[in-house]
C-alpha cells in the first residue's frame, strides 16, 4: 500500500509539473498570452488550441517521454553491468548520435528527407551504428562479457568525440555553432510528429524491459547466479543491451544528448522502492518524467526571471549541472560510504 501510494503521489507531482510547464510557458510567455494572441482571430479557440499543440504541449510531451526513457535505460544498464556509474551514454550511444548529427549538419544542412528531419535521422543512424560496432567488438572477443561491452563503449565514445571535434574544425563557423548547440541538448520541437516517432521506439523497448524484469534482478547478482536460476544470460544480456540503446537513441535523435538523467534517477528510485525491477522500472519512468520537464521549465525561464533575458539555458547543460552537483554532494557528505 505504501508503494502504491508513492506511485499515486508521483503521478500527482507530474500533473503539477505539467500544469506549471504549460502555465508558465517560455521566457515569460504563458497560456494567457497565447489566448490573448488568438483572441483577434475568427476562431479564437481553434487558434489557441493550435498554438498550444504546436509549441508548449509537444515540448512537455517530449520532456516526459525523454525523461522516462533515459531513466529506464539507465536502470537497465546499471543492472546489466552491475556498475552504479553505468548510464545510457557509457556505451557511446550519445557520442555516435552526436557524430551522425554533426556530419548531417555539415554535409546536408537541417532540411527534410522524405518528411523526416535529416539531423534526427542521421543521429539515430549514428547511435545504432555505434551500438552495433560495440556489440560486434564484444562478440569478437568471444564471450561478450559485460566488462568488454563497457570498455568497447567507452573507447568508441572517445573516438566519436574526437571525430566530432574534427568535423567542427573542418565545418564553416555557422555549421560549427549549430553542431555545438545541438550537442547541448534541447526539447525545442514543433508539432507532435517527433513525439510519436520516439514513443514508438520507447514502447517497443520499454515492453522488452518489463518482460525481462526478473532476468534483470538475477543479472544484478552475477551471471553465474542468473544462469543457475535458468536465465539465458547471453540472450537476456543482448536484449537488455539493445533495448536500453534503442530507448536512448530514440531520445537523442530528437533532443540531442541530455546527460545525467539515466545516471541520477535510478539512484533516487532505488532509495524509494528498492532494487527489484518490477517496481524500480515503473518508478524510474515516473521520476524521469517529472525530472526532465521540471529541469526544462527552470532552464528555459531562469534567465528571464533573473534578468529579463530572452535566451534559454539548454536543458542538457542544466541537467548536467544538477546531476554533477548531486554526486559531488554525495561524495562530500558521505565520504567513502557514498550511495554509489
Amino acid at each position: 500500500m505504501r508503494r502504491g501510494l508513492l506511485y499515486v503521489v508521483l503521478a500527482m507531482v507530474w500533473l503539477a509539473v505539467a500544469a506549471c510547464s504549460l502555465t508558465v510557458g517560455t521566457t515569460g510567455v504563458s497560456i494567457g498570452d497565447y489566448w490573448r494572441a488568438a483572441a483577434g482571430a475568427e476562431r479564437p479557440l481553434t487558434c489557441f488550441l493550435k498554438s498550444l499543440a504546436e509549441l508548449p504541449l509537444p515540448r512537455l510531451a517530449m520532456g516526459t517521454l525523454a525523461g522516462a526513457a533515459l531513466a529506464v535505460a539507465g536502470a537497465m544498464l546499471q543492472s546489466l553491468f552491475r556498475n552504479p556509474l553505468a548510464s545510457p551514454y557509457t556505451l557511446g550511444v550519445s557520442s555516435g548520435a552526436s557524430l551522425g548529427a554533426a556530419i548531417a549538419i555539415t554535409c546536408a544542412g537541417t532540411g527534410l528527407w522524405l518528411g523526416i528531419p535529416v539531423v534526427s535521422l542521421a543521429a539515430f543512424v549514428g547511435a545504432l551504428v555505434c551500438v552495433s560496432v560495440v556489440y560486434l567488438v564484444a562478440r569478437l572477443r568471444q564471450g561478450q562479457a559485460t566488462a568488454t561491452l563497457l570498455l568497447a563503449g567507452l573507447t568508441l565514445g572517445f573516438i566519436s568525440s574526437a571525430l566530432i571535434v574534427l568535423v567542427m574544425f573542418l565545418a564553416e563557423i555557422r555549421d560549427s555553432d549549430h553542431i555545438l548547440r545541438w550537442m547541448m541538448g534541447s526539447l525545442e520541437i514543433v508539432g507532435m510528429n517527433p513525439v510519436w516517432e520516439a514513443l514508438a521506439l520507447a514502447a517497443l523497448a520499454g515492453g522488452v524491459a518489463a518482460y525481462l524484469h526478473r532476468d534483470l534482478d538475477l543479472l544484478m547478482m552475477g551471471e553465474l547466479v542468473a544462469a543457475s536460476r535458468g536465465v539465458s544470460v547471453r540472450r537476456s544480456r543482448r536484449l537488455v543491451y539493445f533495448s536500453a540503446s534503442l530507448l536512448t537513441a530514440g531520445v537523442v535523435a530528437h533532443c540531442g544528448p541530455i546527460g545525467f538523467v539515466g545516471l541520477l534517477i535510478p539512484h533516487i528510485c532505488r532509495s524509494l522502492v528498492g532494487p527489484t525491477h518490477h517496481r524500480l522500472l515503473g518508478a524510474c519512468a515516473l521520476v524521469g518524467a517529472i525530472f526532465l520537464p521540471l529541469c526544462d521549465l527552470l532552464a528555459r525561464n531562469m534567465l528571464w526571471w533573473l534578468a529579463a533575458e530572452s535566451r534559454q539555458i539548454p536543458v542538457g547543460v542544466f541537467t548536467s549541472l544538477v546531476g554533477g552537483s548531486f554526486f559531488l554532494y554525495l561524495l562530500l557528505a558521505r565520504g567513502n560510504r557514498t550511495a554509489l
